[in-house]
């Protein structure tokens, strides 16, 4: 599995004025997703991580101001653990149907612009309800070797670690 990132168009940037088009024409709505301070989403349920599933929505999130972290899984996938520093230069990052995420933010909170894709089944009460890891296959997902994806040198780098070699390895 790749994770699809959609890169933005800069018109001007200076260093006050950033100014660029962030639309998405696969897009049929527009959240922002606000974190003051240190905040995640959803947050925790005493000492069990909770996450959302959307199964009639696929997200595209930017960040506008800060830095969010996303945790995905999804067990479907080859390698279904990815944790993504996301950062507003890397673009927006598409979570497809049926992946477990979560997003979190650090000290000075972040604000994120999803421009999802939602089909004719869609009903808000039921697409943002926590849910919990409480399946064999989710917490086998959970506990895999994460893949990181930062941004670095100008470009998004996908990077696994190799605990047993304890060096990282860079793939391109």
């Amino acid at each position: 599995m790749e994770l699809k990132f959609y890169p933005t168009t800069i018109f001007r940037e200076t260093p006050k004025v950033k100014f660029f088009d962030a639309g998405l024409d696969l897009s049929n709505g527009c959240d922002v997703v606000i974190h003051s301070e240190e905040a995640i989403s959803p947050p925790d349920d005493f000492k069990d991580e909770q996450y959302y599933v959307h199964e009639h929505q696929i997200d595209h999130n930017l960040v506008i101001k800060g830095k969010r972290k996303f945790i995905l899984i999804n067990p479907s996938w080859d390698e279904p653990h990815h944790v993504i520093y996301l950062n507003r230069t890397m673009g927006a990052l598409e979570i497809p149907i049926g992946t477990y995420h979560r997003s979190i933010s650090g000290k000075e909170g972040s604000i994120v612009l999803n421009q999802p894709r939602r089909d004719k089944s869609f009903d808000p009460s039921k697409e943002f309800i926590p849910q919990k890891l409480d399946k064999v296959s989710l917490i086998k997902a959970r506990r895999s070797a994460p893949v990181y994806w930062i941004w670095e040198n100008d470009q998004i780098k996908r990077v696994k670690f190799n605990p047993l070699k304890r060096k990282f390895k860079t793939l391109v």
